[in-house]
């Protein structure tokens, strides 16, 4: 039977994607090579932040500045694999040229317009199903060393404040009240109200599959080895044949495009995380270490810490001592924390070269469409990306210009 829909890659936009296909009652198939809630999948090892206020690329004016401390100081939360170097430049380079004020304005822009309303759009995808009880509705907080670091955050702070993101700053006595259990390290935070997180990322992903399957969709677990007009080919040399492909892989993606002569400039960001369990204590709303750049999560019964940036490829081994750094952090950001048992996590982020994912159509292959790239707010903005291309599958009208995301800027 040919399918309407099949969807290679079951993470949160592509898992999006399906449900809204299948509710307007199309044959949608999803394809992944590892399981719904897998570790190996992304979407399973974020930080669970519905961050809309998270606009600012990391490709920020002053980048190149920093780099050299980025790249040798070993207080950095950002890796480089050295051998890996000659192999990210060209994606390096661009990233670095996208830190100019004006491409930097412009990505802010596009990032807001997928991550502004990303509660709302959690809440959409989820009503009436079983997956709704693991988003929870709340304020995060930025937190920094002192007022002196707020004030070097301050041209962020007011390109937030422009976009609508109000907040609170908290100083002093009324910090150390509220955020006791932090140490003397930090005495200055910043509250934005109106935003979330996932309890359970894992189980979140797992209850969006089950609704999925509950309403007649289907999932096959196969890795994709060939796409050629419509059809796909998997390495245990089954064939699907569909109507319309998406291909939401993430960074796995890119060798999807490369067979069938796209070119996008995407890399790999690993980052880290270790779930504490059994813990002593969980604060009662996420935060965000700025100088650290790490976020503490409280989520069911344990307390997750995910960060890092590493360069080093989709294939290289996670590296054990990025375990040791984070739990260096943790000592130094709640130093009377304890807990039972750790559970230990690297995956690869999909970033681009200009920090904005890939959504649309191809415009070479007919019947092809593309949904992945979410970088550090892929759970953020992956039901809003899901919503954009099966509205555009379906013909349906938005109002979002798609052209900043196209595979097309990279040529």
């Amino acid at each position: 039977m040919t399918n309407d829909i099949l969807i290679i890659g079951a993470g949160i936009t592509g898992l999006s994607a399906a449900l809204y296909l299948k509710r307007n009652n199309l044959r949608v198939m999803l394809l992944d090579k590892v399981n719904v809630g897998s570790k190996k999948q992304t979407s399973y090892g974020n930080a669970g932040l519905l961050a809309a206020s998270s606009i600012i690329p990391l490709s920020s004016p002053g980048l190149i500045q920093k780099l050299p401390n980025y790249m040798f100081s070993k207080s950095s939360p950002v890796f480089f694999k050295y051998s890996y170097l000659l192999k990210l430049m060209p994606w390096l380079i661009p990233f670095l040229k996208n830190s100019n004020n004006e491409k930097f304005l412009s990505i802010i822009k596009n990032i807001h317009e997928l991550t502004y309303d990303t509660v709302e759009q959690h809440v959409n995808l989820t009503k009436n199903t079983k997956a709704s009880k693991f988003i929870k509705k709340g304020k995060i907080t930025m937190i920094f060393e002192n007022k002196n670091e707020i004030e070097q955050n301050s041209r962020d702070l007011e390109i937030r404040k422009n976009y609508g993101f109000n907040f609170k700053k908290i100083c002093n006595s009324k910090f150390l009240k509220d955020y006791y259990y932090l140490s003397n390290n930090y005495d200055s935070g910043i509250e934005f109200k109106n935003h979330g997180w996932i309890s359970s990322p894992q189980n979140y992903l797992k209850a969006l599959k089950t609704e999925f399957l509950s309403i007649g969709g289907k999932f096959i677990n196969d890795e994709v080895k060939n796409i050629e007009k419509n059809f796909v080919t998997t390495m245990s040399n089954r064939v699907f044949k569909a109507e319309k492909i998406i291909i939401s892989s993430g960074i796995w993606s890119k060798r999807l495009l490369k067979n069938l002569n796209h070119k996008v400039n995407i890399e790999a960001e690993r980052g880290y995380h270790i779930v504490l369990k059994g813990v002593n204590f969980l604060p009662p709303n996420p935060l965000m270490i700025i100088n650290k750049k790490i976020a503490i999560t409280p989520m069911e019964n344990t307390l997750r810490f995910a960060g890092i940036v590493e360069f080093a490829g989709i294939d290289e081994p996670e590296i054990k001592s990025r375990y040791n750094f984070i739990r260096q952090l943790i000592k130094n950001i709640m130093p009377d924390l304890k807990w039972k048992s750790e559970d230990l996590w690297m995956g690869q982020r999909p970033s681009s070269s200009d920090s904005l994912p890939i959504i649309g159509k191809s415009d070479k292959i007919k019947d092809v469409f593309f949904a992945f790239g979410g970088q550090h707010v892929g759970m953020t903005m992956g039901p809003k990306v899901g919503k954009i291309i099966s509205d555009l599958i379906l013909n349906k009208k938005n109002n979002i210009d798609l052209s900043p995301y196209s595979q097309n800027r990279f040529l």
